[in-house]
């Protein structure tokens, strides 16, 4: 079934239905173990749902980000969006609703660096690391969020960290994470920057840290 955000199917979009919906994972306070606890649950959960309920979870991350666009009355003209690992929640039915709505996309480029530039995937252009600066919304890959502090746990390169430093502190700045993954606590360092909520596929948006 097509998803669609801010006109059309999109507007109408109904709450996200209920997956699997698993207690909140309890991490370790190092980062390299909670990021080993998370990788593993992902792995297995993407063993059990099949392709299937691999395509549901997408299916629901994308009605659950229509219904907060349509409830926020939000019309996104640029959207930083990622292509999802194997075992990420998939990103494919968000970006080809934002396509089908001509919303323009960055989309990240790892540097040597470890920083990131912004690519149109329309036009192959590189847009550069301070693109990301000129996007409405931002949806960004995560391991787990904190509920209360928003703090994000990243995949350990550094890169998000860097590049939400570019990023107006107006701009909604939403991580993609299974029910589970948001939790009460995540291994932090001084550097990490909270995020303003995280999209789930059984509540979509939820507000953390200091919200949107």
């Amino acid at each position: 079934m097509a998803v669609r955000v801010g006109h059309g199917d999109w507007v109408r979009a109904r709450k996200p239905e209920r997956i699997s919906c698993m207690p909140s994972l309890v991490l370790p306070p190092d980062k390299p173990t909670a990021r080993r606890v998370v990788r593993d649950a992902r792995r297995r959960r993407r063993a059990h749902a099949g392709d299937a309920g691999w395509a549901a979870y997408g299916e629901n991350l994308a009605r659950g980000l229509a219904r907060w666009l349509r409830e926020r009355s939000l019309r996104p003209k640029i959207v930083a969006l990622y292509d999802a690992l194997p075992t990420e929640p998939p990103t494919s039915q968000i970006r080809d609703a934002l396509i089908s709505l001509d919303v323009q996309l960055l989309v990240p480029i790892l540097l040597p660096d470890n920083d990131l530039s912004w690519q149109d995937p329309a036009t192959g252009r590189d847009l550069g690391v301070a693109a990301i600066a000129t996007a409405d919304l931002v949806l960004t890959p995560g391991l787990a969020v904190a509920r209360g502090s928003g703090l994000r746990l990243g995949q350990g390169g550094g890169s998000y960290d860097r590049a939400l430093l570019r990023v107006p502190e107006r701009t909604p700045v939403v991580t993609m994470l299974f029910d589970d993954e948001l939790v009460a606590a995540v291994p932090a360092d001084s550097h990490d920057l909270p995020v303003s909520a995280v999209l789930n596929p059984s509540t979509g948006v939820t507000p953390v840290g200091r919200g949107i």
